[in-house]
């Protein structure tokens, strides 16, 4: 066989080793995204759909060796103690097992959900939320006044609960703070309505913990950190989804 003939032999093969490992990469890909897909839309309680990705590359060959990398996982309509939301995380290292070496998450709660939650009440007291482009804000009317007003607020969590505090008015071009607000003619029943607000959030999946909070123009976004997960608590919930999944009940976050 001649030098160009046994070159053009060896480049066929290598490309069809090449296109056999895609091939099986996209394969495994395709069942490892799915099986993460359905997990997260059962445990997540998801209305709207769910969709991952695997952000390493060749990850569907990596699987086969145990470990998938880099995961994201985006869910929408995820329903938490009756406010609606959509859920977006990202997890380092995840195995085929469920182990990970931890991650981030947000949740997006548009205005109108988080005005109809319990710690809100936006159409309770007349106030909605919204955002000015950097804070999170409440809009309505000043007292027996009429006047329409912005209130400036600052956010605060703990590991399980958001608070949300009034800091300033803002009526008729003035921003007054809310400490002084009750000294303004007829703002006292404005004044009353702005106590800060806590929301608890009890209902998270085990080693999430919430860490911030901002206003962006889709909605409130809270931001998680998500602790990392080992064999045997990876095997536990592994257990739980799978009962899940096959109906015999979702398991508790």
């Amino acid at each position: 066989m001649n030098r160009r003939r046994r070159y053009a032999v060896t480049a066929v093969c290598l490309t069809a080793v090449v296109a056999a490992a895609v091939t099986t990469d996209l394969v495994v890909e395709h069942k490892v995204r799915g099986r993460v897909a359905e997990t997260a839309a059962c445990r997540l309680g998801a209305t709207k759909g769910v969709r991952v990705d695997l952000d390493d590359t060749l990850a569907g060959l990596r699987a086969l060796t145990g470990t998938v990398g880099a995961v994201h996982v985006s869910a929408e309509g995820v329903r938490r103690e009756g406010t609606e939301m959509d859920v977006d995380a990202h997890l380092r290292d995840v195995s085929t097992g469920g182990a990970t070496s931890g991650g981030t998450a947000t949740a997006t709660v548009a205005y109108d959900a988080l005005d109809r939650s319990a710690g809100v009440r936006g159409g309770a007291d007349g106030l909605r939320t919204g955002t000015d482009g950097t804070r999170l804000t409440l809009t309505g009317t000043a007292g027996t006044t009429g006047l329409p007003v912005t209130v400036a607020t600052t956010l605060s969590t703990t590991s399980h609960s958001l608070t949300i505090t009034p800091a300033s008015v803002l009526v008729l071009g003035r921003e007054v703070p809310v400490s002084q607000l009750s000294a303004l003619p007829g703002a006292g029943g404005l004044a009353a309505k702005l106590e800060p607000r806590t929301i608890r959030i009890r209902e998270l999946p085990r080693g999430t913990a919430l860490v911030g909070a901002h206003a962006e123009g889709a909605g409130l976004v809270l931001d998680f950190t998500v602790a990392p997960t080992g064999a045997r608590q990876a095997a536990r919930t592994a257990s739980e989804a799978s009962a899940c999944v096959s109906g015999k009940g979702r398991a508790e976050s």
